[in-house]
């Protein structure tokens, strides 16, 4: 049963009042070096997200088809899968354009690299300071991204050397070639919200977060491909600005303390 437009205000208000933002320094270590298992590059299916019943027809509809999975300790692992008209290269190189992400990704202002590294074997290691803003709120984290282009996977986490306003936040992506001009995008994360929150809201947080958060994909390789094809729904709700009405505005508030890249759980969350 869908959540009645008052009780989803109040639950989402009350989301909004315990996220206290600015404690973000990167001059100090954060508190923790890691909550959550961090991601390993592996294919999809020795992560158990070969097989989740996902319909090839589906997917070349143009829209991320959404899952959830429940972790032990509480945790919830989500999951988008979504078929791209694009090389991997064409793919990867949307995805680690961190620089344009303000142009890219709704919500995100400022995603700064400060660090970038690659190794002898070709993997590479960059690390981008993050700003999530929208109508007075503010989030600041320092995210590292590994992305190796022999397995075909780049994960994330945060860098653990900075304070971030985030408590914690781990991810992937894996892109595999579907050898028909297609290929397939996965992009994994896991999270908690705070217990309070009603598990019916969680759900829709989750969804219109995760989709947010990887439906631009699509939009940004057709611009660099300059393929024509009919984008789904997802596509379009990925472009930054959509979304109109009192109760959008209230969502991608909220969304901007559980969405991006992955994440999240707050300091301040019961959990």
């Amino acid at each position: 049963m869908e959540p009645s437009r008052p009780n989803l205000l109040l639950a989402l208000a009350a989301l909004l009042s315990v996220c206290h933002a600015g404690s973000a320094d990167p001059n100090k270590a954060h508190p923790h070096q890691g909550l959550l298992k961090k991601y390993d590059r592996v294919p999809p299916s020795s992560i158990g997200l070969g097989n989740l019943g996902v319909k090839d027809e589906d997917l070349r509809k143009g829209d991320p088809v959404l899952k959830k999975i429940s972790l032990p300790g509480g945790f919830l692992r989500a999951v988008s899968i979504q078929d791209v008209h694009a090389p991997e290269s064409v793919i990867f190189s949307a995805i680690n354009d961190l620089p344009r992400y303000p142009k890219m990704v709704d919500g995100v202002v400022k995603c700064d690299v400060y660090k970038k590294e690659k190794s002898m074997s070709g993997m590479t290691t960059v690390c981008a300071e993050y700003m999530l803003k929208s109508h007075g709120i503010g989030l600041k984290y320092y995210m590292k991204h590994i992305y190796e282009p022999k397995k075909h996977a780049m994960t994330f986490h945060l860098d653990y050397e900075r304070c971030s306003d985030l408590s914690d936040s781990v991810g992937y992506w894996y892109v595999q070639d579907m050898q028909d001009g297609w290929c397939r995008v996965y992009y994994s994360t896991d999270s908690q919200l705070p217990a309070f929150v009603p598990k019916m809201l969680k759900d829709v947080i989750t969804n219109i977060g995760l989709k947010r958060s990887t439906s631009w994909v699509a939009a940004r390789c057709n611009e660099l491909t300059g393929f024509s094809g009919e984008a789904g729904d997802g596509a379009v709700a990925g472009a930054k600005g959509k979304g109109r009405g009192p109760l959008a505005k209230l969502l991608r508030k909220a969304i901007l303390v559980a969405m991006l890249a992955g994440a999240w759980q707050l300091k301040t969350a019961v959990l």
